[in-house]
């Protein structure tokens, strides 16, 4: 996976969770042509992306 998380990219397991699917990303920016998610973005189990305290 890219360095950046991107719509339609997977999420590691962890905790005992499945993978999870980014299902929605930036309208306007583009990482290989796909939008890239955000900090707040949902993905497929009703949850939101986070990030570390390296994301800003």
């Amino acid at each position: 996976m890219p360095t950046a998380a991107r719509l339609n990219d997977k999420g590691t397991q962890h905790d005992g969770y499945q993978e999870t699917v980014i299902i929605a990303g930036s309208p306007t920016v583009f990482v290989d042509g796909l939008p890239a998610a955000r900090t707040g973005d949902a993905v497929d189990c009703g949850g939101v992306v986070i990030g570390t305290g390296t994301v800003n």
